[in-house]
């Protein structure tokens, strides 16, 4: 079976101070690059075959990491980009939630500010990006680096097939293992062990799904 290990990128400035990103660019903080570079370590330690990375700086800096670890190339997708919330970017999050941002989304899958995407429009590019890439990879193991809220989405669509009922919050540098084939199923969800000082022999082994 194509196993996709599924990484959320490394802390950013905008990420430590409480700020919803979504396709604005900024590179990772010093704490995002020790999450790196924790992460490529335990990776070093697993047989992936190649790492598939969103087009924006953070998940790009996180995947070189890994890849370099692996001795392989990064490939770029544009389908695993962030949720783009338009006018609603780079917000912080009180004032997003004081605005009925999150409820309103939550409510209605179609709904966009100004500019931006819907839930719905962002599960689908990123579902259908995670389904690419397991068909283009029969029987590896494949790294896909990407965002929080596009990967939550994504995974809810497709092994829930709901938006909302996929509600856990992955973890900066934390991996999830799903399988799509022959039914799409989650293996494991935010295992961040290898962050903790477990090593990287325990990156697979502890799954914190709280």
């Amino acid at each position: 079976m194509t196993v996709l290990y599924l990484v959320r990128h490394g802390r950013t400035r905008l990420n430590a101070a409480g700020f919803l990103r979504g396709r604005l660019d900024e590179p990772l903080d010093a704490v995002g690059q020790r999450e790196a570079h924790a992460l490529a370590d335990a990776f070093a330690a697993v047989a992936a075959d190649g790492v598939v990375s969103s087009p924006l700086q953070r998940a790009r800096d996180t995947a070189a990491a890994i890849a370099a670890a692996l001795g392989v190339d990064v490939r770029l997708e544009a389908g695993l980009g962030e949720y783009h919330l338009g006018e609603w970017e780079g917000r912080p999050y009180p004032e997003l939630a004081a605005d009925g941002f999150f409820e309103r989304v939550m409510r209605d899958p179609d709904f966009a500010p100004p500019g931006a995407e819907s839930p719905r429009q962002v599960a689908e590019r990123v579902a259908g990006a995670l389904t690419r890439l397991a068909a283009a990879h029969p029987g590896e193991r494949v790294v896909v680096v990407s965002h929080g809220a596009a990967l939550n989405l994504a995974v809810g669509h497709l092994v829930d097939g709901s938006l909302t009922a996929w509600n856990r919050l992955m973890r900066n540098c934390a991996v999830s293992e799903i399988e799509l084939a022959p039914a799409p199923r989650v293996i494991a969800f935010n295992l961040c062990a290898h962050l903790d000082g477990a090593g990287a022999a325990h990156m697979l082994e502890t799954d914190s799904t709280a």
